[in-house]
């Protein structure tokens, strides 16, 4: 809000240059920069919202200013010289149809002339931002940028009037009524709208915009001014609802006092009598539509003497407590162990007790808080294992030079309509979703990833995205990892299948878990089947825990991602429980290991993870470890078979073995695979 420094310099006499004003107003009541309008200096006003009702006119300031400055200040008294001869009863009614209006007061002025305000005038609205008009829209203005409540001058002769007598009508728009503004704007109003009209048409909208049609101009002897009280929320959807703010609607949405409403009237009646002439009528017709608010008495606020110090900061004495709140204009009575407080009038925004103290430390000066270290112990959070557990999982996969990403938890219609008729049925739908592209909540990552690979092919040619959240159904909600590998061009014997299966292994391994506890099934014996045409099955102690593998056809043509595509989606509540279990650690070995490698062809159906735990279970004993290091699949070999190649480590803990037993060792083997079909090389 612009204000006049020379204004406020009038009104109080002050010695203070406009930096230092401005200094004082922001340690003290708000925000507040220095501005020039050619030489004339201009503070910027940066009020809060619960100030602007109450702290938006020169006085309202002053008031505030004076309070720092140890002095009481008091509004000036408008001085009036009414036409005794006639009552405005014989010229004008009022009829308020809406509780939206308060308080309406309205005054009328006979005779006057329309002509250019004085230079000091214009001077003190080009300051405040304002332009000026005429003497008569100006006086209005001026009042308004004095007190902060808002005014309006209507011709008195524009009104429609009936037995010779004019009458204003406050009351709700119709609907697809209009009203011709001064803005050269014709606004189509609803009936959640508020009005000023004769007894035909609208001639204002109620504390935003006057009309055409009753505006002031050359021709105007006679007039009518207005000073009301309307509901701020009100005015604010009207406002909002038209695009149309103005200085008085600023005003009057955040709630201008009551009081001031007669108080700005007889102001701006004075003014134009001395700057326009002509007569005051005598009287002023004014209703009273709210008359709890009008009429509402200020509850008293108990403060106990020794909350003030527990809530300042610092000690205050109680004659100093009692100054300021003087100052404020707040009244009190003094009891031995507490204070009564009740508020001015003018202040709506003083509900309890910690309001109070507030202003009294705005007024003594925040600053004086001392800076104090807490008094507290300060604990070191609890431990949280499972989110320690996602950031190792996290960091490895980074480590893999794989993007983590955040996706939302929500599919859409087309979404759910693409999935298997089997996971539809277990999709949970939103009671209100804020769109159609969030109508249901996820029950896979796998839709949302593959959103992410159509999205950035068009940019890159591999992709390797992992994600951490949690997926829905009717029974239950799970917190999973899943991750997805793509791209453009075809890779030969499954590469994406077996980085993305290294990877899932190394995590296993990392966490402590026995890669004897984790295998590989077929992917058929799963409900991920539907989603998946080729992949297998992760089951941690025979528990399915995730999967792993190719999305099928119809998804890739779907999302639009051809190419090579690798998705795996792991439970980590499941993954955590076996993490945490208790290890077992046992010595080093004694002695030294036998390394044997076998080769053999065998069907392509038949799963690794099978392989090994037959290779596992048919020497107990002696075979510690089994490396696969070579897959084959392609010339020189049968349809719909494959070559692997293991490195077989043999050892025992009571003494070294002999070649002879690990020959027996591998026999077993060798019989072991031939009865699977494989075919030893």
């Amino acid at each position: 809000m612009k204000v006049s420094f020379n204004w406020l310099k009038d009104l109080l006499k002050l010695k203070q240059t406009p930096k230092q004003l401005a200094e004082i107003l922001t340690m003290y009541f708000a925000e507040t920069t220095v501005k020039s309008l050619g030489k004339r200096p201009i503070l910027e006003v940066e009020l809060l919202s619960n100030q602007i009702g109450w702290a938006s006119g020169h006085l309202s300031l002053a008031r505030e200013i004076s309070a720092y400055l140890n002095q009481r200040f008091n509004f000036p008294e408008p001085v009036l010289k009414e036409d005794k001869k006639n009552s405005i009863n014989n010229l004008l009614s009022l009829d308020i149809q809406t509780i939206s209006c308060r308080y309406y007061s309205a005054r009328v002025l006979q005779g006057v002339k329309v002509k250019e305000s004085p230079q000091w005038l214009k001077q003190r609205l080009q300051d405040c931002g304002i332009r000026p008009i005429n003497n008569l829209v100006d006086a209005a203005n001026y009042i308004m940028l004095e007190t902060g409540q808002p005014l309006h001058v209507f011709d008195f002769d524009t009104i429609d009037s009936q037995n010779s007598k004019k009458k204003i009508i406050i009351r709700q728009a119709k609907n697809k009524e209009t009203l011709n503004a001064l803005d050269d704007q014709k606004y189509l109003l609803n009936k959640e709208m508020m009005v000023i009209a004769d007894s035909k048409t609208p001639i204002a909208l109620a504390g935003i915009k006057g009309g055409q049609e009753t505006a002031v101009s050359k021709k105007t002897q006679n007039i009518i001014l207005e000073s009301a009280n309307f509901r701020g929320s009100n005015i604010r959807l009207t406002s909002k609802s038209l695009g149309l703010a103005t200085d008085a609607s600023w005003r009057f949405e955040h709630d201008v006092p009551l009081e001031l409403t007669s108080y700005a009237l007889d102001r701006l009646a004075e003014l134009i009598q001395q700057i326009a002439g002509g007569n005051i009528i005598k009287g002023k017709v004014e209703k009273i539509k709210d008359i709890n608010s009008w009429q509402s008495v200020k509850k008293p606020i108990s403060i106990k003497w020794e909350n003030w110090e527990k809530f300042l900061g610092w000690s205050i004495k109680k004659e100093r407590i009692l100054k300021n709140l003087d100052l404020l204009g707040f009244s009190f009575t003094k009891h031995k162990n507490h204070l009564l407080v009740i508020q001015p009038r003018f202040r709506n925004d003083i509900l309890i007790k910690e309001d109070v103290m507030g202003e009294v430390a705005r007024l003594e000066g925040i600053d004086l808080i001392e800076s104090i270290l807490p008094k507290e112990e300060l604990k070191s959070p609890i431990r949280n294992e499972f989110w320690l557990f996602r950031e190792k999982i996290k960091d490895q996969f980074k480590e893999y030079k794989l993007n983590e990403i955040y996706n939302y938890s929500f599919i859409s219609n087309k979404d759910k309509n693409i999935l298997p008729q089997q996971w539809q049925q277990k999709i949970i739908e939103i009671e209100n979703p804020t769109s159609s592209l969030t109508q249901y909540l996820r029950s896979t990552l796998l839709i949302n990833l593959l959103k992410n690979i159509r999205d950035n092919f068009r940019f890159v040619d591999k992709i390797r995205f992992f994600e951490l959240g949690n997926i829905y159904s009717f029974k239950k909600e799970e917190y999973v990892f899943g991750g997805i590998l793509a791209q453009k061009t075809k890779l030969d014997n499954n590469q994406l299948f077996y980085q993305a299966k290294g990877m899932i292994e190394d995590l296993f391994v990392s966490l402590g878990i026995n890669q004897h506890d984790c295998i590989f099934k077929d992917l058929k014996k799963t409900e991920y089947a539907d989603l998946l045409e080729q992949g297998a099955g992760i089951f941690v102690n025979q528990k399915f825990i995730g999967v792993l593998g190719k999305p099928q056809e119809f998804f890739k043509k779907y999302y639009d991602c051809q190419g090579e595509t690798m998705f795996w989606e792991i439970e980590l509540k499941s993954l955590f429980d076996l993490a945490k279990k208790e290890k077992e650690f046992q010595a080093l070995p004694k002695f030294p290991a036998v390394i044997r490698d076998i080769s053999f062809v065998i069907s392509k159906d038949i799963l690794i993870g099978e392989i090994l735990n037959i290779l596992q279970k048919t020497s107990p004993s002696f075979l510690k470890e089994i490396d696969l290091f070579d897959v084959y699949m392609g010339k020189n070999l049968p349809l719909e078979s494959k070559s692997l190649s293991f490195h077989l480590m043999f050892r025992s803990s009571k003494y070294t073995l002999t070649n002879i037993e690990v020959d027996k060792e591998m026999e077993k083997i060798y019989k072991t695979l031939k009865d699977l079909g494989a075919k030893i090389r």
